[in-house]
């Protein structure tokens, strides 16, 4: 479980700081929608049965919640200031991202962090992520259009 605290939430939060200092609006926009995606699916994964954390704590909602409000919640964060503060391709984005944090997940199914229930496939995980940053790259396309982004 430290190792899920100080990789899932610590580091990533570490880079956030950084972030906030650079474009605030973003942790009071995408940042919290992130955060409950990740908390929604993630808890409702778990609860069917599809996945698992491990270790597994007695406290189940505590399985994912540092990864949630942590490096899922900051790659959103990070996702939308590339898209809407930066010059960077759009595509480029999506595909860096979709493609980062399925790699980190095919890593922690790899060494046993993560564990998949025979119905549910590493191809439904890169759906996830692609619906994902979708829904957030939308979002932050709406809220540039309604000037709350520069």
């Amino acid at each position: 479980m430290a190792f899920i605290i100080i990789v899932g939430f610590v580091i990533p939060w570490i880079t956030g700081i950084y972030l906030y200092k650079q474009a605030p609006k973003i942790f009071y926009t995408t940042a919290p929608i992130t955060a409950l995606i990740a908390v929604v699916l993630n808890q409702a994964g778990i609860h069917m049965g599809l996945w698992e954390v491990n270790p597994m704590p007695r406290i189940i909602l505590l399985d994912s919640l540092f990864l949630d409000l942590g490096v899922f919640t900051l790659a959103g964060a990070w996702f939308t200031y590339m898209l809407v503060y930066k010059s960077v391709n759009t595509l480029l984005v999506y595909i860096l991202f979709i493609g980062g944090m399925s790699s980190l997940e095919g890593l922690a199914v790899l060494v046993g962090t993560v564990d998949y229930d025979d119905t549910w496939s590493f191809f439904y995980t890169i759906l996830m992520y692609v619906g994902g940053f979708l829904f957030i790259g939308w979002i932050s396309h709406l809220l540039k259009k309604l000037k709350v982004f520069p």
